[in-house]
């Protein structure tokens, strides 16, 4: 009665003082003198134990937040390491007491994980602790709530004292039969230093207590391990789980986050008892240190997506004192080994539904979210923190040893020979440094905003497991954080429901899993919706409440509530008033709610249908041992499609390129609807590199002729193989090359379109020079051809750039065209783009072509484009343009005030061209690459800063020198969007960004059609980038993207779940082609460097 009577007296203190002043963050953190809770998670390194002893002695420990005595408000609960796990009960108003030594659950062992469940299905929650350690016995401990706030230790008694070296495990019905079974996630000791031979060796030799576990509950007090038979036994490094009905097949499937190189799992519920290991079908990369995860319908599509965090650093210094550059080798080992890609960044996994053959697709935004570089981070958790109805992000971060300090690791390889030499001294001057947790409230279109320090939640520290309840019962959630070498943090959320409301829903599941563990729950309101799943384990080692909740920012009434049980039975309830609790249970549920009918998708792919056959296979070509810091591999970037009628039967054809030693293809379509390939001359030029290809009548004889341009990057010593070709139709699709026609062009190219331009009656050419062999970013020749009619039976083409357009000689790394009257006067003008480009305007004057841009208004958005589409999307009467672009989802940002810059000269003087990229953080511009990538290039570099901290805190003028990045030649980017150009006409034009789900990647073909047939134009675009250098993560987040326009010049984006359209792989051109004659089938072809041509049409 005394303590309580201290409470009182607390809590009315704390309230007095705090009830008159509105609270300046949305978070505050509670002192522990006012909750009482003072567990702390030290960590003592000893000679016998410290990180080079037991490397995993920094991962920290757990929370987790339940209701352990059923009184209604959360209780908290922190694993340790070295120290006691405690237990605090709610006593109210953020007030806890700590019943550890009453409750019976302070063992002594190096506990990690927590997991909560009603075990033994008696209503009471249970508490399930991973255990780890350096030690030889690592059982994992159940305790058992006696519903008197004491527990008894039963793991052996319930078969579930797993022995391996856990760090957490969920709880969850995976074969439906009511109860709930057990998924635990092991982390087997290994070398700190081993390669993929290792873990191949490992995966191949499995031994039981170094896979996870899945154990079956048989409903008689005792678990079964069903690892093997289920198809879950693997060897994986694993530090997350979390589980949920990704594909929607009615069974919960499971998503473990691995660290180094061994592959994430993603094993995908069969509904027979067994998984299937999907993480390459799944996703198209991952993290390569993974560590926790949560699962959430962060953008409320109703799919659920996945955070999975890593530990790169954002910021510039501590990102180069501590990260070693990626290795090239091991990196490609990695994959080739079959671990998938994996960069050191996190992801965010969009779930973008499912493809023809019903394989669920997943693509990485982490980078167009912002929140992939967080610092060594631990624990993602996505909720509505403000009650806005998105889900926020917060991240928990810090390690406390900098134990991949660059120099420290240097220092050390000279000091001592073996583990036995470190001492006390040693490890003591390994570097510590504190950094911020953050937090990323939700923008609702698909990106975040850094809110770490507006909502008070920037602790420096070393945080660990996290936990989210609403602690005080006042409508929003509170956060828990177990922080290593310093008392855990209560925050209090201070979000105003009055303003910002709330719906919660509390589930009274059947009699084998009362808490409803795997019920879906979803709200509708206002033409959206919210969806969530009941699951416990989120984050890093850590449980949240059970309670669903949801914010509503200010609607007070819910259409409707639709909650589904893991059994299928449903429940709906009508215009629920928001800011209450409401209860839901499984008695009310019915049986026999009809399904969800799928919607009608626009496109499904027919390649096998119509009988296309063909792959494009890039040659192996290493274009970073000539040019070891370029930005993307230039050998990897065709090849095109062209389409028109090759023999006059009234059917659309069409031509496909192909890579160096490789054939391209002629395609003839059939009465059919069916295609045959036919053999052409171009199968004599395959040492050529086909980038674009493009049918136009070149001799004027009625039929199409066809023009292949040649590029690519292999050819510095055999540029013959870069002279563009032109073939010669007889009429009927049979093509012989001419040799007479085309000037000699020794000019890796990128793009062709023609167009009468002189009014002569026939076509002349444009082809734009992409770039020069070994010689990036120098910008390569470009062609304006004027056809001279035909001399000696063939058609002649000369060269008259100088004289029309001289400034296209030059224009720059040239990768798309178009021949386009944007002022309306009856003269074609050009518009040209490329990398290192603005949007560039020329006006046809009649007999010369001036530029126009910078009176547009156009001449600052310089980016990475890659193609062009024109249309009057706004019904104004004339052409509006689309330019795509690298995307914002990628590593490399730009704007005009802090662009993305290159300087390239030849700074070590060794009479060969070097690259520098730099970029923009807090005022000052810094070297992209770190001081190992930077020294290959500049071996000088490694003498002048002699260790990785003076390098890190050096800027790019430091290290290059002011007056030589002076000297060199610079280009910068402002813009990396994708973006609409609105034309004005006279006025300055017009710009804004794409919808965000046309940032995601790079944007390489544009098709402009109707495609709903409503009147106003429409878009199809596809894209992506492969060949970056291995330390920035590939553009692969495109799967193609359906635009519909409304005529206004805005358009709505129609996702790959509703379009049909799932064009992943490293698209670089998308056609249009007609399937039949009458009444044609409109079809798209698509064309993948190194991947197979699909065909997919409208249906």
């Amino acid at each position: 009665m005394k303590r309580i009577a201290v409470f009182s007296l607390l809590i009315s203190l704390f309230v007095s003082c705090n009830s008159s002043k509105k609270p300046e963050k949305l978070f505050s953190l509670m002192p522990s003198s006012y909750t009482q809770i003072t567990f702390n998670n030290i960590i003592t390194e000893t000679d016998s134990l410290n990180y080079y002893t037991y490397p995993y002695m920094y991962m920290g420990g757990g929370a987790a937040t339940a209701d352990f005595n059923n009184d209604g408000l959360t209780d908290i609960l922190f694993t340790g390491n070295m120290v006691s796990n405690r237990l605090y009960i709610n006593k109210g108003d953020m007030v806890f007491e700590d019943i550890t030594k009453s409750s019976g659950i302070n063992s002594v062992n190096w506990h990690t994980g927590v997991a909560i469940n009603d075990v033994n299905e008696d209503g009471w929650l249970d508490i399930y602790i991973s255990v780890s350690g350096n030690g030889i016995e690592k059982r994992n401990l159940l305790y058992i709530n006696n519903q008197d706030l004491t527990f008894t230790e039963s793991a052996k008694q319930y078969g579930l004292d797993d022995n391996g070296c856990s760090i957490q495990s969920v709880f969850f019905d995976y074969d439906l039969d009511g109860d709930l079974d057990l998924f635990v996630a092991n982390y087997p000791k290994a070398p700190l230093s081993i390669g993929n031979d290792y873990y191949l060796s490992k995966m191949k030799n499995l031994e039981d207590e170094e896979s996870d576990h899945l154990y079956r509950n048989d409903g008689n007090g005792k678990f079964i391990d069903v690892s093997s038979a289920s198809g879950i036994a693997n060897y994986g490094l694993s530090l997350g789980i979390s589980v949920a009905d990704y594909d929607a097949n009615g069974y919960e499937d499971i998503y473990v986050s691995n660290d180094f190189n061994t592959p994430d799992r993603f094993f995908l519920n069969q509904g027979d008892g067994s998984f299937k290991e999907s993480i390459k079908e799944t996703t198209y990369q991952t993290a390569l240190f993974g560590m926790g995860c949560d699962v959430a319908d962060y953008n409320n599509d109703g799919l659920f997506d996945l955070v999975q965090v890593d530990m790169t650093p954002e910021n510039n210094r501590r990102a180069k004192e501590n990260m070693a550059s990626m290795n090239a080798e091991g990196f490609w080992s990695t994959v080739n080994s079959g671990f998938h890609y994996q960069y050191m960044y996190n992801a965010l996994q969009l779930n973008r539904g499912f493809d023809d053959s019903h394989q669920i697709k997943f693509s990485n935004v982490s980078r167009i979210a912002g929140i992939a570089t967080t610092d060594w981070s631990w624990s993602p958790l996505m909720m509505d923190l403000d009650n806005d109805g998105w889900k926020d992000i917060f991240i928990t971060n810090g390690i406390k040893k900098e134990v991949n300090n660059r120099d420290f690791y240097n220092k050390l390889k000279k000091e001592i020979k073996s583990v036995k030499d470190i001492n006390g001294n040693i490890y003591a001057g390994m570097p510590s440094e504190p950094v911020e947790n953050k937090v990323f409230k939700n923008n609702a279109d698909l990106t975040f905003k850094d809110a770490s320090k507006e909502w008070g939640l920037n602790l420096n520290g070393f945080s660990h497991g996290a936990s989210y309840a609403d602690l005080d019962n006042d409508g929003d959630l509170d956060l828990v954080v177990n922080n290593t070498d310093n008392v855990a943090a209560i925050y209090r959320n201070n979000t105003n429901t009055n303003e910002n409301h709330y719906l919660r829903i509390k589930l009274e599941g059947p009699e084998k899993n009362t808490f409803g563990i795997g019920t879906e729950v979803t709200i509708y309101y206002n033409k959206q919706l919210q969806k969530q799943n009941i699951t416990l384990t989120r984050g890093f080692q850590s449980s949240v409440e059970g309670t669903v909740h949801f914010g509503l920012n200010k609607t007070k009434l819910v259409d409707s509530v639709m909650v589904k049980w893991p059994d299928g039975k449903q429940e709906i309830l009508k215009a629920i008033p928001t800011n209450q609790i409401i209860t839901c249970s499984y008695s009310n549920a019915a049986k026999n709610y009809s399904k969800e009918k799928g919607h009608s998708r626009f496109f499904k792919e027919v390649t096998e249908q119509v009988g296309v056959s063909f792959y494009h296979q890039e040659n192996n070509y290493n274009d970073f041992y000539i040019e070891p810091l370029l930005p993307h591999q230039t050998s990897k970037l065709g090849s095109g499609i062209t389409v028109a009628d090759c023999n006059n039967d009234g059917l659309q054809d069409f031509f496909v390129g192909n890579a160096h030693k490789r054939n391209g293809a002629l395609f003839l379509q059939t009465k059919e609807k069916t295609f045959i390939e036919k053999e052409g001359p171009w199968e004599k030029d395959s040492l050529s590199e086909d980038m674009a290809s493009l049918f136009f009548d070149a001799d004027n004889d009625g039929d199409e002729d066809l023009f292949v341009v040649s590029g690519g990057n292999e050819f510095l010593r055999q540029p013959e193989f870069l002279q563009d070709r032109l073939y010669l139709n007889d009429g009927k699709g049979n093509f012989e090359k001419s040799t007479r026609s085309l000037p000699e062009m020794i000019t890796s190219g990128g793009c062709v379109k023609a167009y009468d331009f002189d009014n002569d009656g026939d076509k002349d050419l444009f082809i734009g020079g992409r770039l020069i062999p070994g010689k990036y970013p120098l910008a390569p020749r470009s062609y304006i051809l004027r056809n001279e009619g035909v001399e000696n039976g063939e058609p002649k083409f000369v060269d008259v750039t100088t004289k029309v357009a001289p400034a296209l000689e030059y224009p720059g790394m040239v990768t798309d065209m178009l021949w386009s009257d944007f002022n309306n006067d009856g003269l074609v003008d050009i518009v040209v783009t490329g990398e290192w480009m603005p949007v560039r305007f020329f006006e046809n004057l009649g007999d010369v072509f001036e530029e126009q841009t910078k009176h547009f208004n156009l001449n600052e958005d310089i980016g990475w484009w890659y193609s062009l589409a024109e249309g009057d999307f706004d019904g104004d009467g004339d052409l509006d343009y689309v330019a795509g672009n690298l995307g914002t989802n990628y590593k490399y940002k730009a704007s005009k005030d802090r662009p993305f810059e290159l300087y390239s000269a030849d700074f070590d003087k060794n009479k060969s061209l070097d690259i520098v990229f730099g970029y923009h953080q807090d005022g000052e511009q810094y070297p992209l690459r770190g001081r190992q990538c930077s020294s290959e290039q500049i071996p000088i570099i490694k003498l002048k800063y002699k260790d990785y901290k003076s390098f890190a805190n050096a800027s790019l003028s430091d290290i290059y020198g002011e007056q030589d990045l002076k000297n060199a030649l610079h280009l910068s980017a402002t813009n990396f969007s994708s973006i609409y150009i609105e034309n004005k006409q006279n006025e300055p034009w017009f710009t804004r960004p794409l919808n965000s789900f046309a940032q995601i990647s790079s944007v390489n073909a544009m098709v402009v059609e109707d495609y709903n047939k409503d009147g106003h134009l429409d878009i199809t675009l596809a894209g992506n980038l492969y060949s970056s250098e291995v330390e920035t993560p590939r553009n692969d987040a495109s799967l193609g993207l359906l635009l519909l326009g409304n005529g206004k010049g805005e358009f709505q984006p129609l996702d790959a779940n509703k379009s049909g359209l799932y064009l992943g792989g490293d698209v670089k051109d998308i056609e249009l082609i007609s399937l039949g004659a009458s009444e044609a089938e409109k079809t798209l072809l698509v064309m993948a460097n190194n991947g197979k041509l699909r065909v997919v049409k409208l249906n």
